[in-house]
């Protein structure tokens, strides 16, 4: 069966299906994967630039990474501190 991004049905009988256990099974490592990783991208001190995708961007420096979903950064513009997500992060 071809998934197609807006064929919600064809989605949910996918998932439905106890045959495709094995493919949902690799599909939820490789997003946990790749929402788990961004943490081990980063230490104190790294220049990033933060924000929502479609928003503004702002330059800062982490300060401290707070756990394994945000990072505690000094914005280099306006001196806030701001705790944002790793998702939310890029090298600068």
């Amino acid at each position: 069966m071809k998934l197609e991004f807006n064929n919600l049905p064809d989605i949910l009988d996918f998932i439905k299906n106890p045959e495709n256990k094995d493919a949902l099974l690799l599909i939820k490592c490789a997003v946990n994967d790749a929402e788990n990783k961004k943490k081990t991208d980063f230490k104190v001190g790294d220049h990033v630039i933060f924000g929502r995708k479609n928003g503004r961007k702002r330059p800062g420096v982490i300060i401290s990474l707070n756990g394994p979903k945000r990072a505690v950064i000094k914005d280099t513009n306006l001196g806030g501190q701001w705790r944002v997500p790793y998702s939310l992060m890029e090298a600068a």
